[in-house]
């Protein structure tokens, strides 16, 4: 795959209609999926972001895709997909860097954050990944994950949330690392935002209020760092 390329599509890109229905409505549970006229919406607005990794031809590959929440510093890498026919073939982990690269370049976060399924999590169906394969990926990327109780909001009205996740850091900017973690008030910060934006208001339920007691409970959120290997 050496003449793979890494572009940014704008909202008006017909290669978006590939991107979502060849690589991500295959990849992703339909709750942890946003609709395709919200992701127009987003990258309308400017708050979502789209690389697409580009054959020779300009078909997409993999896609990398971004939602900035700038009054916390934060960007949410919110879907890193590959063709399953593609792989295992290094694809994920380049378009993985050229992305960080590129979100650090044009946003200047305190960290970006990804959501992915606990590790112990069971494969549900072969095309949406091994939770497991997953979480060692990240940790070849330098990722940590956050010591919360994390899930993933309701993205609709008709979606429910999604439970055993974690949320992990990368590229942290030195103004958010603390000793043995990350500053919490980021976090917190969007952590109201993204609720505020998919569920439409900061959660006042049990789980909710437990997730973001534990994110304000210190100045510091425990984080550690992923295995690089499998067990």
């Amino acid at each position: 795959m050496n003449a793979l390329n890494v572009v940014v599509l704008g909202h008006g890109d017909r290669r978006l209609d590939t991107v979502y229905s060849e690589l991500l409505a295959p990849s992703f549970p339909p709750d942890q999926l946003d609709t395709l006229a919200d992701l127009r919406e987003g990258m309308e607005s400017g708050q979502a972001h789209v690389l697409a990794a580009v054959d020779k031809v300009g078909r997409p590959l993999g896609t990398a895709i971004a939602e900035w929440y700038e009054e916390a510093g934060i960007v949410l890498l919110a879907y890193l997909a590959v063709d399953a026919s593609y792989r295992s073939q290094g694809i994920g982990g380049r378009l993985l860097e050229a992305a960080l690269q590129d979100w650090t370049d044009r946003f200047h976060p305190k960290m970006v954050v990804a959501e992915i399924e606990q590790p112990s999590s069971t494969v549900r169906r072969p095309e949406w990944g091994d939770p497991r394969r997953r979480y060692a990926f990240y940790g070849r990327h330098g990722a940590r994950a956050l010591d919360l109780p994390y899930f993933q909001p309701a993205l609709r009205p008709d979606s429910e949330r999604e439970h055993g996740m974690l949320l992990i850091a990368l590229n942290i900017h030195p103004s958010a690392q603390e000793p043995g973690g990350v500053a919490a008030a980021p976090v917190v910060s969007f952590l109201e935002a993204y609720f505020t934006a998919t569920e439409g208001r900061v959660p006042h339920d049990e789980q909710g209020s437990s997730l973001l007691q534990a994110a304000a409970r210190t100045e510091t959120i425990a984080a550690y760092v992923i295995p690089h290997k499998l067990h």
